[in-house]
C-alpha cells in the first residue's frame, strides 16, 4: 500500500520505474521502509537540551543538538528522508558454564556494514530511477536522530524501554536512514500509538534501575553502557552486571510484545560465537585472535581490553576458582583497566593463589587506580 501511494503520487509528476521502490529496497534485505519530509525536529529540541541540563544526555550521541535536529544542516539540498528498519531477532538466548552473555544485536555480523551496504545499493537504485543526485547514509553514526525519523515516518511506536518498536518485529530492529535531494511524498503522516499500555515489567527489570521510569532513562548506569565504556567500570555497579560479557537485553527480553516478535529473515545476524561465551579464555585473548572472532561484529571497534575487562568482572561475579591463574596473568595486562578489574576479580575469588597474586602485584604496581583495587581486594 504505501509503495502503490508512491508510485501514483510520483508518476503524477512523470518521475519512472518509481512503482519499483519499495518492492528494491525490500528485495535488498530492508524489513521496513517508509518516506518523511525533512522539517527541522522542532519537537525534540527541548527534550534534548533538558537531558543535557539533566546530565541525561549521552556522551556518546552527537552532541551539537542544532545539528541533530536539522536535517538541512547535515545536507543542505535534503528534500526527503527516507527511514528504514531491519530486523535481527534470531535464536533464543543460552547460558553455557563459566560463560559471558552477548547481547543480540552483537552475536552476528556487524550492522553498521550490513546496513550500510544495503542503503548504498537503494541510494544509488534511486539516483538511476528517481533522479536523485545527493544523498546522506546514517546509520548510527551520523548525528541525525533515527528514532525520531522512524516515528514521523509512523513505522512504528516508542516504548517505556526507550526502544523504537516496528509491528511484528518488535524493538529487536536497527535503524537507517538515507537524505535525499529529491521531494518524495510521505508515505505514512500519521504517528503509530503505543502498545505498551499499562505494562511496565521493563522499568521494573532494569538492575541498575537506569531505566527508572517509563521513557526515562539513565544512559550512564545502563548495562550496555558499561560493558561497552572506557577505563574503569564503577565498582558499586560491577556486581549488577552479572554475567553480561557485552550489552544487554534484559528490558528487551520481559516485554510481552518482542517474546512474540518474528525472528529475523537475516541469517547474518545469527551467533558467529554465540549468544554466551566463555569468559576465562579471554581474559589473555591475543589481538590476532579478537580479530579474527570478534572483528567482524559490532564488538570489534571498542577493542579486546574492553572484553578482557568485562570478563575479568564476570569471573569476579561468578566467583571462578578456575580463573585464578589467568587472572594472575591479566593482573600483568598493560592496561589499567584490565589489570584493575583482575584485582577487583581475584579479591571476590580469594583463597591463598588469589591473595599471594594481589601481595605480589602490590609490589610492581604505579597506577594510582590499580594500587586502590590492589590494596580494596585485599582488604
Amino acid at each position: 500500500m504505501p509503495a502503490l501511494c508512491l508510485a501514483n503520487s510520483l508518476s503524477d509528476q512523470g518521475e519512472i520505474a518509481v512503482d519499483k521502490f519499495f518492492a528494491k529496497a525490500y528485495s535488498l534485505g530492508l524489513d521496513a521502509v517508509a518516506v518523511t519530509h525533512p522539517a527541522p525536529f522542532a519537537e525534540s529540541l527541548p527534550a534534548l537540551a533538558k537531558l543535557q541540563e539533566q546530565k541525561l544526555y549521552p556522551d556518546f550521541a552527537g552532541q551539537d543538538l542544532q545539528l541533530r535536529t536539522h536535517p538541512q544542516a547535515l545536507l543542505p539540498s535534503v528534500k526527503s528522508i527516507i527511514s528504514t528498519a531491519i530486523a535481527y531477532k534470531s535464536v533464543p538466548p543460552r547460558v553455557e558454564p563459566q560463560s559471558g552473555l552477548l547481547s543480540r544485536y552483537a552475536w552476528g555480523s556487524d550492522y553498521h556494514r550490513v546496513f550500510t551496504e544495503r542503503l548504498t545499493a537503494l541510494a544509488r537504485w534511486m539516483q538511476a530511477h528517481l533522479s536523485v543526485n545527493e544523498y546522506l547514509i546514517c546509520v548510527d553514526t551520523k548525528p541525525t536522530i533515527d528514532r525520531a525519523i522512524f516515528l514521523r515516518a509512523g513505522l512504528g511506536w516508542l516504548g517505556k524501554n526507550c526502544c523504537v518498536y516496528l509491528p511484528d518485529y518488535g524493538s529487536w530492529i536497527f535503524l537507517g536512514s538515507i537524505l535525499v535531494d529529491v521531494e518524495l511524498p510521505a508515505t505514512n503522516a500519521t504517528p503509530m500509538a503505543s502498545r505498551c499500555g499499562d505494562c511496565e515489567l521493563c522499568v521494573k527489570a532494569c538492575p541498575t534501575n537506569a531505566l527508572f521510569a517509563p521513557g526515562r532513562i539513565n544512559p550512564y548506569i545502563c548495562i550496555s553502557y558499561l560493558t561497552q565504556m572506557q577505563g574503569f567500570i564503577p565498582r558499586q555497579l560491577r556486581e549488577k552486571i552479572g554475567i553480561r560479557l557485552w550489552g544487554c537485553d534484559i528490558c528487551q527480553e520481559v516485554c510481552p510484545y518482542n517474546q512474540q516478535a518474528k525472528p529475523s529473515p537475516h541469517s547474518c545476524f545469527m551467533p558467529q560465537e554465540g549468544p554466551s561465551v566463555p569468559v576465562i579464555p579471554l581474559l589473555n585473548i591475543t589481538s590476532t585472535e579478537f580479530k579474527q572472532r570478534f572483528g567482524r561484529t559490532p564488538i570489534g571497534w571498542r577493542g579486546k581490553g574492553i572484553l578482557q575487562r568485562n570478563a575479568a568482572v564476570i569471573c569476579g561475579n561468578l566467583r571462578l576458582e578456575e580463573a585464578v591463574t589467568e587472572l594472575a596473568r591479566a593482573i600483568k595486562d598493560p592496561k589499567p583497566a584490565v589489570r584493575g578489574t583482575a584485582a577487583w576479580a581475584l579479591g571476590r575469588i580469594g583463597g591463598k593463589k588469589a591473595r599471594e597474586t594481589l601481595a605480589e602485584a602490590l609490589t610492581l604496581e604505579n597506577d594510582p587506580q590499580v594500587l586502590t583495587e590492589i590494596n580494596e581486594a585485599l582488604a
